[in-house]
This record gives structure tokens, sequence and C-alpha cells, in this order.
């Protein structure tokens, strides 16, 4: 018999039961994967789901990585389904309202569908002033 598991947080596991485990850590996609992951399945689902025909909206790629830069850096793919999902629905309303034949989503108008971006930048200062920690580290100990 085998069993699989998945888990965001093994902290809540008995130890008894996690020395009988074996512990694979899974780090996150990176952003070619989640590009990838999006046009072969989240953009196919949401499209299917909204009604939306493929000659009605075109996803570009610059669109999707800025969504993914800009909206969704989380390690998975739920909160970049979510906006994909979104951008589906407002475009799909959109269209049965008239305003518009066709979309094409671009990074341009991608806030037009999401919002304003999240995450504007890796890096919050050119050159670190003296004093700003440029790190955080947490520990279930505390510290």
């Amino acid at each position: 018999v085998l069993f699989i598991c998945t888990a965001n947080v093994t902290d809540t596991i008995p130890g008894p039961l996690q020395d009988r485990m074996e512990v694979i850590q899974v780090s996150g996609y990176v952003e070619e994967e989640k590009k990838a992951i999006a046009k072969q399945y989240l953009i196919p689902v949401a499209r299917n789901a909204s009604g939306v025909k493929e000659e009605n909206l075109d996803f570009t790629d610059e669109s999707l990585s800025a969504l993914i830069k800009q909206y969704c850096r989380e390690s998975g793919v739920r909160s970049l389904q979510k906006h994909v999902e979104k951008v589906f629905r407002k475009a799909a309303l959109k269209i049965v309202l008239g305003a518009t034949e066709s979309l094409e989503i671009t990074s341009e108008n991608l806030n037009e569908f999401v919002g304003k971006p999240k995450f504007l930048s890796d890096r919050l200062y050119d050159a670190t002033p003296v004093g700003v920690v440029m790190g955080l580290a947490w520990t279930a100990m505390g510290g």
C-alpha cells in the first residue's frame, strides 16, 4: 500500500508519523513553467467555462508574462488561474454587451481586466541604503 499526501506546511504533522514518511520537497514553478501551464491548461479551461471563442480573444505571450510577473508571484498557479478566469469573464462581458467583437489582451491593457499591478519591481532601491535589511527569516520556534 502506498499513500501520497501533499502539504504546504509539515509543522503540524505529528513527529511519529513524520518519522515513518518519506518527505519530498518540491519547489514552485518558474515563469516559463507557469506560462506553459497557462497555455496548455488554464487558458483552454477558462475559455471553455466563459464561452469565449478562440477567434474572439487573443491572450498574447507578453501579457501572460506581465500577468505572472506583476500579479501572480506565488510558487503555485492558483492565483494565476484566478486571474486568467477573471480576464475571460470580463472579456466575455464586453463581447456580450456588444462593446467589441474581439479582444487582444496585451501588457498595456491588462490592467483593465485585472486592476493595478500588485508587484512593480523586484528591487525597492537601486543602491541599498545603510540600515535597510533585504531579507527576512522566520522559524517555528521564533526569531
